[in-house]
């Protein structure tokens, strides 16, 4: 339940006992330090700096989600719809096609892996952990909706020490069983907490509820 409930003393733990070049192997699979697809956006690499030289405050501080790691919303958009997707990740694009004044398809952008990120067993696994965050964890609001969600809150602490200045996160994916969409909020500065779930609920309920 540490992953439901995000239990940072567990996530310290666990960060303790990993082998740092595996560590940083995970980061890499995971495209961390690496350009990120996107045939239609230059986005800005995520990057992952824990080394050997680490000190145990700053391995514990890494796995529980802080340290010096950044990641923008688009890279945990990914991962997630990796996760959703057994693994593999579809290259993401913006635009699926383009057509002219008479209608006629002059581009189109047919679905292309990318490649896997984990095993399908890794995804598996992760999926499950998703699920009890949103089955009766930190995104239990979900546990009602008409639309199943498997999905992981957090908290990324602002450099200056103001709890106030919390940015709080969501990431997650619906219709558990056959994924179709996959999400991520961040609201910052919103003093961290469930802020962001809040959101992406309002989001997704706007999305099956008002079609």
């Amino acid at each position: 339940d540490s992953f439901a409930y995000s239990c940072n003393s567990s996530f310290c733990n666990i960060g303790l006992s990993l082998d740092i070049s595996g560590y940083r192997d995970t980061a890499g699979d995971l495209l961390f330090n690496k350009a990120l697809p996107g045939n239609d956006i230059s986005p800005v690499k995520s990057s992952f700096s824990l080394d050997g030289n680490a000190s145990s405050s700053e391995r514990m501080m890494t796995a529980m989600g802080q340290g010096e790691t950044q990641v923008s919303p688009y890279h945990m958009a990914l991962i997630t719809s990796a996760i959703a997707n057994g693994g593999n990740l579809m290259r993401p694009y913006l635009v699926e096609q383009v057509t002219n004044y008479t209608g006629s398809i002059v581009r189109e952008v047919s679905p292309d892996s990318y490649g896997s990120l984990m095993t399908s067993q890794e995804a598996a696994q992760l999926k499950s952990y998703m699920q009890n965050v949103t089955d009766y964890g930190t995104g239990s609001v979900f546990s009602g909706a008409g639309y199943s969600v498997a999905g992981k809150t957090g908290t990324a602490e602002y450099a200056d020490g103001d709890s106030s200045k919390n940015h709080s996160w969501f990431v997650g994916f619906t219709d558990v069983d056959n994924p179709s969409l996959a999400i991520c909020v961040i609201v910052e500065q919103s003093d961290g907490g469930t802020r962001a779930v809040d959101v992406a609920k309002e989001i997704l309920d706007s999305y099956y509820y008002n079609q």
